[in-house]
């Protein structure tokens, strides 16, 4: 998976799951995708998840971003 589909992918869950977050930027990193978004109120929350397929992938974006909502309503 390049960035630029890594990219598309974010996008797509932020748009469908319509998640509170805007993309800021992804890079790779050994063996793992370093992923930056803003919150609503432009706060932004670092992720880094595994490489790998990318069904792998978003199910981790997915279960970080949700956590990140659950933590924020705490």
């Amino acid at each position: 998976m390049t960035t630029a589909q890594l990219e598309v992918l974010l996008r797509n869950i932020i748009a469908h799951r319509r998640l509170p977050f805007t993309f800021q930027s992804v890079s790779a990193a050994a063996g793992a995708w370093d992923i930056v978004v803003h919150d609503d109120a432009g706060i932004p929350l670092s992720l880094t998840v595994p490489a790998g397929r990318p069904i792998d992938i978003r199910g981790a974006v997915e279960e970080r971003l949700a956590a990140a909502i659950e933590d924020a309503v705490l």
